[in-house]
């Protein structure tokens, strides 16, 4: 590993502080899996099922608030696999929330999974461990989420470029 690239990876791994949950998330389409962990790698709690619904979502929030008083923690620092368009409304409300949010390669996923374990079978619980000691250990990748003025220009962007797209083709036939 080049120099610059595990001074980063240092840097990024003191973030994590006695004081920090690290949470993995592994994001699916109806439910993501969750695991929180603290800075040894303890895993303090695990769920299988975090609906992808505000229900869903004020459910996860109450499990980290409980679970910072409980253990007095102070930051949380989220990490997940980008997987289709499915992250984008936990990402949001995490950040929303206050919350650290950060993106794990898919092929870091995989190889640390088949590090981790003979069998290369995947499950969500067990990519929502994974995910958390690859965030813990500081193998993320710096996330910009846009919020605001940014986040809505990107909308517009998407949409505009739709409707152009649109009736390009429609003035072609």
């Amino acid at each position: 590993m080049h120099g610059k690239n595990y001074n980063k990876q240092i840097a990024k791994r003191q973030r994590v502080k006695r004081t920090t949950l690290v949470i993995g998330m592994d994001i699916g389409n109806e439910f993501n899996a969750m695991c929180l962990m603290n800075k040894d790698g303890e895993v303090l709690g695990k769920y299988s099922r975090i609906y992808n619904s505000r229900k869903g979502f004020n459910f996860f929030s109450k499990i980290i608030e409980a679970m910072k008083k409980k253990k007095g923690f102070k930051d949380v620092l989220i990490g997940m696999e980008p997987t289709g368009h499915y992250w984008r409304k936990i990402a949001y409300f995490g950040k929303d929330k206050g919350y650290e949010v950060r993106f794990v390669r898919t092929t870091a996923l995989r190889h640390q999974r088949e590090l981790d374990e003979s069998s290369s079978a995947k499950s969500d619980i067990r990519d929502a461990v994974t995910i958390a000691n690859i965030t813990r250990e500081g193998k993320y990748i710096d996330t910009v989420i846009e919020d605001g003025v940014f986040r809505q220009l990107r909308t517009l962007a998407h949409v505009w470029n739709g409707y152009r797209d649109t009736t390009q083709v429609q003035s072609m036939h």
